[in-house]
């Protein structure tokens, strides 16, 4: 069985999906991601179809791909992911390995191009029921760094809504997203693996593809500055994958000083109203286990419980 190794092009989009759609439910996880939203993503981050993608086709037919997502960062560190996978009935044939060790080698060459001071590091994520990857990655250096879970409710009964003294919610608003922006960043200083986003990386996802605004919300306090969000997605495509429709909290963050007052109890139950009021019947999210604000706590005593885990692998880059 011969295969051809070459970059994806930019007809290639919707191949990567089915692609990556079809791995995903082999491992109990259906999905159904579209070209378009690849498209989107690898336009808004910078993703370099000749030199960050890495393709084995066969018949016509991608079988496998990986490609590398580079997260500049002057503070803290810097990250290139490394994403991928093989079709299920191509697999143990040596096409994992080789297109891994493709994107492992262009992220650390992005890596050791850059002049930022900061840690660098090659990182993967995959679902934790994917033993095959993380043999794969642990066998090219990386190790397990961390664990993430996805958490669901239902909304049939949800939780009356919170007021607190001196916060208001206030439907989101696309002209304050720079300020949004510059809160999320600030929240999320003490949070493991996150780095600054840039605003055209902002913008793009707030309002690219799955973005709900209508169904996204602030916290403000008596002189109307920002001190909380949460930002909502939503992928109909799933819905029957899932067996429900889904809202997703995609995101959400307090500022440090304002912590402890309720205001993520308070954006959230305004979201799961606005989910349920919109004809939805599910609320998702994704929590690192370890996440230092006690949000798997929170999360959990507002009624959502264990779904489904990925763990992160990472390895540091030395300087060239």
């Amino acid at each position: 069985m011969s295969f051809e190794f070459r970059p994806l092009r930019d007809n290639d989009y919707d191949a990567l999906a089915d692609l990556l759609n079809i791995a995903s439910a082999a491992e109990g996880h259906p999905i159904a991601q579209t070209g378009a939203e690849f498209c989107e993503e690898f336009e808004s981050i910078g993703v370099d179809l000749a030199r960050h993608t890495f393709g084995a086709w066969h018949d016509e037919r991608l079988v496998g791909a990986t490609y590398v997502v580079h997260v500049a960062s002057e503070t803290r560190h810097e990250m290139c992911y490394v994403f991928g996978a093989v079709i299920p009935e191509f697999r143990a044939r040596g096409i994992g390995r080789r297109i891994f060790s493709d994107g492992v080698a262009a992220a650390e060459r992005l890596l050791q191009a850059s002049t930022s001071p900061v840690p660098k590091f090659v990182r993967t994520e995959t679902w934790q029921t994917n033993s095959a990857a993380m043999r794969l990655y642990e066998r090219a250096g990386l190790r397990p760094a961390r664990y993430f879970a996805d958490l669901r409710r239902n909304l049939v009964d949800v939780p009356k809504p919170l007021t607190i003294e001196g916060v208001r919610i206030v439907p989101w608003n696309v002209a304050r997203n720079d300020e949004a922006r510059e809160v999320k960043n600030l929240a999320f200083l003490d949070h493991w693996g996150s780095v600054p986003m840039s605003n055209e990386w902002w913008k793009s996802h707030t309002t690219g593809i799955g973005s709900r605004l209508d169904l996204s919300f602030f916290a403000v306090n008596p002189d109307d500055k920002i001190v909380g969000y949460l930002f909502s997605r939503r992928f109909p495509n799933d819905d029957s994958l899932l067996g429900g429709k889904y809202a997703w909290v995609d995101n959400i963050g307090t500022l440090a000083q304002w912590r402890g007052r309720g205001i993520a109890t308070q954006l959230i139950t305004a979201a799961l109203h606005a989910y349920r009021d919109d004809g939805l019947e599910h609320a998702a999210i994704n929590v690192d286990s370890e996440n230092p604000t006690g949000a798997y706590r929170l999360y959990e005593s507002l009624g959502f419980s264990r779904w489904r885990e990925t763990v992160v692998h990472w390895r540091e880059v030395s300087k060239s």
